[in-house]
């Protein structure tokens, strides 16, 4: 399973991965949304993109793909992998703000892979 890291969609600001995390760049809860409204609440993220028990990549699935009960996470997993660039796809979002209005709009990698600080080595 890889890493995945995101920006909050309401702050623009880092989804800091809690192994990176630290008092100057704490953790902050974070909210997946789906478009039925429903929420996830994942108050240290570990980068594998589980929010509150569900999985961000199974949840993209479901929201975009009628599933028979005996798909098991992993099929819908992939399949949530392979939807992602896809214009007319319908994402979950994710925030750090409690209260939040669904859109569909598929939420920014982080390019700070959630909080890791990349250091510069000068000669």
């Amino acid at each position: 399973m890889g890493m995945f890291s995101w920006i909050a969609q309401n702050s623009d600001r880092s989804i800091i991965i809690s192994y990176f995390a630290s008092r100057r760049r704490p953790c902050r809860t974070v909210y997946m949304w789906d478009n039925l409204g429903r929420r996830w609440e994942e108050p240290a993220y570990e980068g594998y993109g589980i929010f509150g028990g569900k999985d961000y990549y199974v949840l993209l699935a479901e929201m975009n793909r009628d599933y028979e009960e005996d798909v098991d996470d992993e099929v819908k997993r992939i399949d949530g992998i392979n939807m992602e660039g896809n214009s007319e796809t319908l994402h979950p979002n994710l925030t750090d703000c409690p209260q939040w209005t669904w859109r569909n709009e598929c939420p920014s990698s982080c390019p700070n892979q959630g909080g890791l600080i990349q250091f510069t080595f000068r000669y």
